[in-house]
């Protein structure tokens, strides 16, 4: 079902509970029970209505469906008709806590969490409120007229949830033979059943916090940094854009083929599978990130380049506006990234080899690039701005005025080319655009 559909069945599932419980234990007036029985009903067929619809779309194995899906239609009963008779409508709306199960299960798949240990507590949960529940009225059932402290169905439930949890109060207790067979039933069937409930929520969240360090779920963000891949280089990268102030508290996704997370800390995610794949990216939260890196597989290997243009052309046709650079492995291959839609590609091998030359040409070069790039090293940084408010003015005349509020331009892109140092009376365009070493983004007003 969609997911407006499935996100509105799990609301108003919570409020027919609700309003079930507010029937059976509130005192309420002939004119709201009435009112509130209407609602219900609605409720009911809009649950109904549900069923049904999944019920046609299930075209390959109904049964099958019918089979695993039975509780959404017991949970869909409406107090209508001869339901309406005192004892029928309290066993009709007992019935209804199915619906516990039913929400159970949609949130499992709402949030993608893990199946068997959810399955099985969903399974508890309902198991013991129908105890519960059943319990309360086979006692009532006895006791009504008969137990002078029982002067409504909500004392049965309250004697029911005591001596469900074996607390025993003992401010309502049965008179009758028939009474004490249900307490004795209910005191039974407590024990065994709480105690493995508990036993199965440990077991859930044990399960559900291994799950996302092997990375088998999904990752529920907006407007993060989705990492394809992963090398020795990752980590660096991952810390140095973190650094970046301008991406301060920015969540991070890594998208790997690997057993576990490599970087298992709290406020990063993991999706394990190949990066490339549309069902791993979906996951990843893909169509709602807002910048990504991909890194080659095997730095060392021409043919991680396909594989690196194969994740970033599945990434850009699930998300068009996203901001993707991409590691080369060989110059060769650069255009297949560009094709594939890459904003920017960077050839860290040849990257790395040019510095290394100049940095015995000229000592220091290294370590002052290193600064220049690296967001967790030094104060000044390297910045991109727009030179559209300096439109008309000469090239030098803005340097000027920028090297006095500490800004040092280093160089001009127009029209997607870079111009290193270019001559002071060249004048600019509204489109062209500066790099610049500053402490903060630069301040480009004149």
């Amino acid at each position: 079902m969609p997911w407006w559909w499935d996100r509105m069945i799990i609301v108003l599932t919570v409020v027919a509970i609700g309003l079930l419980l507010t029937l059976e234990v509130a005192e309420l007036s002939d004119g709201t029970a009435k009112q509130l029985e209407v609602v219900d009903v609605v409720l009911c067929g809009l649950f109904l209505a549900d069923f049904l619809i999944r019920l046609r779309m299930a075209r390959d194995d109904r049964l099958r469906f019918l089979r695993r899906n039975w509780l959404d239609l017991l949970g869909a009963i409406p107090l209508v008709g001869p339901l309406r008779t005192a004892r029928l409508m309290r066993l009709v709306r007992i019935l209804r806590f199915a619906r516990l199960a039913v929400l159970g299960r949609r949130l499992v798949r709402h949030y993608d969490l893990p199946v068997a240990p959810t399955q099985t507590f969903v399974n508890l949960v309902l198991a013991t409120t129908l105890v519960w529940a059943l319990a309360a009225w086979s006692f009532f059932s006895f006791e009504d007229g008969v137990n002078e402290s029982i002067t409504g169905f909500g004392d049965a439930l309250w004697w029911s949830m005591t001596t469900l949890s074996t607390v025993g109060y003992g401010d309502l207790y049965p008179v009758t033979d028939g009474g004490r067979v249900v307490a004795v039933g209910t005191m039974i069937f407590g024990v065994g059943v709480l105690g493995i409930l508990a036993g199965t929520i440990a077991t859930a969240f044990v399960e559900l916090r291994e799950r996302g360090r092997r990375g088998l779920g999904k990752a529920r963000m907006k407007q993060h940094l989705l990492v394809l891949g992963w090398n020795p280089k990752a980590r660096r990268a991952v810390e140095d854009f973190r650094a970046d102030p301008r991406h301060a508290g920015r969540p991070v996704c890594i998208v790997a083929d690997l057993p576990e997370s490599p970087l298992p800390t709290a406020d990063v995610s993991y999706v394990r599978g190949v990066p490339g794949h549309r069902e791993t990216l979906e996951r990843a939260g893909a169509g709602d990130a807002a910048v990504a890196i991909a890194f080659a597989e095997d730095p060392a290997d021409p043919r991680a380049d396909p594989r690196t243009a194969l994740a970033v052309l599945m990434l850009r046709q699930l998300n068009p506006d996203v901001l993707i650079s991409a590691e080369l492995v060989h110059s060769a291959n650069r255009e297949h990234l560009e094709a594939a839609g890459c904003d920017a590609v960077v050839d860290a091998g040849a990257l790395a080899s040019s510095l290394l030359v100049r940095a015995i040409q000229d000592l220091g070069v290294g370590e002052l690039v290193e600064e220049m790039l690296s967001n967790t090293q030094g104060e000044v940084e390297l910045y991109r701005a727009p030179c559209e408010a300096w439109a008309g003015r000469p090239y030098g005349e803005m340097a000027t005025a920028l090297l006095a509020r500490r800004v040092t331009v280093v160089g001009l892109l127009r029209s997607g080319i870079h111009r290193l140092a270019p001559e002071p009376a060249l004048q600019l365009e509204a489109t062209d655009e500066i790099f610049a070493l500053a402490t903060d983004p630069p301040d480009m007003s004149v």
